[in-house]
């Protein structure tokens, strides 16, 4: 006889009575209706905000930025590492109706300058004179500052090196150093050992022949398996749509596997492997709103609250969207945008 706990899964996986159902699919169909009514909003209210971009000179390279609004500055990091300032738009664009909105693209990304000199490497503690290059060639004496993803990762060192520059610190879907990126990976592996088995089975036998995770091969197997995990709400995923689908825009790998590792989806190297921001966070008083998707295995709960425990006690809040995976922003925009208001007007979420 099987155990108890099974035989409680068992029931709770099956059918529901077909009124359940409805009410189900009607939920659901509101949902993705609120997500359509949002998009459209945003490409509206993006019309109507005034925006120009420019470049700032560095002794890395140049710097591609563009800006939107007006008001207190926020400057926002995207993820991957790899990845251009089009991921997280136009979602964040709302901002600019209180603030003065800073994309930009790390050297390396995007529009920005595609190779660092000889002799310098991509990492985590560079990527964060690239925010204060900017920040003092835009002019400011302050910032708030938003990392999502990868983002949060140099977001926590400039805090720990730059903490009289920032207003506030915004920690979207991130970690904290190289523990909590093999766990990112370890989760990830593990949800395509025991949902995509023929998946799995294939990695184990590209990776007996020498194929690292670097290769474009083992990456496109490997992005089939994952690309469901980034979201709770399906339907929003397939509603979503590019920013931009330029080529300069386009994730870059070679800053990707510089930074994590030449192995990246199996165990952390390069750059990240010696990082942990959370001793340095022992000192810092910023006010800073650590967000997580409930259902985010890339960058899970427990890892937001390891970062708010680094802080000194009552600096660092957690928030936590109850309906998302990796992009609450994405899946509850309105929840997540009117915590962001509140946190950037008061400093508590």
């Amino acid at each position: 006889m099987a155990p108890l706990r099974d035989d409680l899964t068992n029931v709770r996986a099956r059918p529901a009575p077909l009124r359940q159902r409805a009410a189900q699919r009607i939920a659901g169909l509101i949902r993705v209706g609120t997500l359509l009514f949002t998009c459209i909003a945003l490409v509206d209210a993006q019309a109507q905000v005034s925006a120009h971009a420019g470049e700032v000179a560095t002794p890395h390279g140049r710097i591609h930025y563009e800006v939107l609004g007006a008001g207190p500055p926020i400057l926002l990091i995207a993820g991957g590492p790899g990845s251009s300032h089009t991921s997280l738009r136009p979602e964040f664009d709302r901002l600019a109706a209180s603030h003065t909105v800073v994309y930009f693209d790390n050297i390396g990304r995007g529009r920005s300058s595609a190779q660092l000199p000889v002799g310098v490497r991509h990492s985590p503690e560079r990527d964060v004179q690239d925010v204060e290059s900017l920040r003092v060639a835009l002019g400011f004496e302050r910032i708030a500052l938003l990392g999502h993803s990868y983002g949060g990762y140099p977001a926590l060192l400039y805090a720990a090196r730059y903490p009289e520059r920032l207003s506030h610190l915004v920690i979207s879907s991130s970690g904290h150093g190289a523990v909590a990126w093999q766990r990112n990976i370890d989760n990830v592996n593990r949800f395509i050992q025991n949902q995509f088995p023929e998946t799995w089975a294939r990695i184990e036998s590209m990776r007996a022949t020498g194929v690292r995770s670097c290769a474009e091969e083992y990456q496109e197997l490997y992005g089939h398996g994952i690309s469901s995990l980034y979201w709770r709400n399906q339907a929003a995923r397939k509603m979503r749509k590019l920013f931009s689908d330029a080529p300069g825009d386009q994730h870059r790998m070679s800053v990707y596997c510089e930074i994590i590792g030449d192995d990246p989806e199996w165990r952390v190297g390069g750059a990240m492997a010696s990082m942990d921001a959370r001793p340095l966070l022992a000192k810092t008083r910023v006010p800073s709103l650590i967000t997580a998707g409930r259902f985010d295995p890339v960058s899970p709960p427990a890892v937001a609250y390891e970062i708010r425990d680094a802080f000194p006690l009552g600096v660092a809040h957690v928030s936590i969207f109850e309906e998302s995976s990796h992009r609450p922003w994405a899946e509850e925009p309105e929840a997540y945008f009117e915590q962001l208001k509140r946190f950037l007007q008061r400093g508590v979420p």
